[in-house]
C-alpha cells in the first residue's frame, strides 16, 4: 500500500533533486525555440478595411435607420465575400494557384459592434501574398457587390499593406510553455526517482519506518586517516578487513 506523501516531504523531495527540475525546464526551453525557429512555419496577416452603405457616404443626412440597415447587412457582405462569386474571380488573378477551400480557409471578414466598417483579413505563410489576396478581396468585392444586391456606394477605406512581423508561432509564449511542461515534468521524475530510492540516507528511516533500535553510526574513513591509524596502531586497515603487521620474515 502506499504512503501518502505529505506536504512537507514532497518539498523535501522537490529540494533534494531541484536538479532534475532544472535541468528539464531549459530543456523543455530549448526543445521549444528549436521547433518554433526551425520546424513550424510562421504565418503573417493582413487586412483591408472597407464601408459598404446603401446611400452616397458624402450625403450630410444620414437616417439612423439606414444605418442599422446597413450593419445588418454586414452578415450578408460576408457571405458574398466567402461566395465562389468572388472567390473563384480571385483565384484566376491568382493563376489558379490555390483552391477554393484553401482560400475560403485564408480569409476571414472582421466585423465591429455599431459599426458598418468591416474587414478581411487574410493569413499566409508568405506577407506579400497576404497582403495580395487581402486586396484583390476586396477589389473583387467591391466590383461584384452592385450587381448582387442595391448597394450604392462601397469604399476602401485601407489597402491591406505587407506586414513581416508573423502572428504565428509565437517564441515567447511557446517557452513558458516549455518551460512550464519542463518544470512538470521535472517534478514527477523527482518523486518517481526519490520513492524507487531504496538506499537508507537518514536514521530515521532505521527508527521511524522499520521500528529498528538504532545502536550506533559507523563512519567512513578517508585515505589520509587510515594512514594516520596505521601508524599509529600498527595495524593495516582496509575496506574489507584489520590485519596485524608482523615484523621477520
Amino acid at each position: 500500500m502506499m504512503n501518502i506523501i505529505g506536504m512537507v516531504d514532497l518539498f523535501k523531495m522537490l529540494k533534494k533533486r531541484w536538479w532534475v527540475i532544472l535541468l528539464l525546464s531549459l530543456i523543455g526551453i530549448a526543445l521549444t525555440t528549436a521547433i518554433t525557429n526551425y520546424v513550424l512555419t510562421p504565418r503573417y496577416t493582413s487586412t483591408t478595411q472597407l464601408l459598404v452603405s446603401k446611400q452616397d457616404i458624402n450625403t450630410q443626412s444620414i437616417e439612423l435607420g439606414e444605418i442599422e440597415t446597413n450593419i445588418q447587412m454586414i452578415n450578408t457582405y460576408r457571405d458574398i465575400i466567402e461566395d465562389p462569386v468572388v472567390i473563384d474571380k480571385v483565384i484566376n488573378e491568382l493563376g489558379n494557384t490555390l483552391s477554393e477551400v484553401e482560400l475560403q480557409q485564408k480569409v476571414d471578414v472582421i466585423t465591429q459592434d455599431d459599426s458598418q466598417i468591416f474587414g478581411i483579413k487574410v493569413t499566409d505563410t508568405d506577407p506579400n501574398r497576404a497582403a495580395e489576396i487581402a486586396n484583390l478581396m476586396a477589389a473583387t468585392f467591391q466590383e461584384n457587390i452592385d450587381g448582387i444586391i442595391n448597394v450604392e456606394n462601397v469604399a476602401i477605406l485601407s489597402k491591406a499593406k505587407v506586414n513581416d512581423v508573423p502572428i504565428s508561432p509565437n517564441l515567447p509564449l511557446n517557452q513558458v510553455v516549455g518551460l512550464l511542461v519542463g518544470f512538470l515534468l521535472g517534478m514527477i521524475l523527482s518523486i518517481i526517482l526519490e520513492t524507487m530510492d531504496k538506499k537508507v540516507h537518514d536514521e530515521k528511516v532505521i527508527t521511524e519506518k522499520l521500528g529498528w533500535i538504532h545502536l550506533g553510526n559507523i563512519s567512513e574513513m578517508s585515505k589520509s586517516e587510515t594512514a594516520v591509524e596505521e601508524s599509529k596502531s600498527g595495524f593495516t586497515v582496509s575496506a574489507n578487513h584489520t590485519k596485524k603487521v608482523l615484523g621477520g620474515d
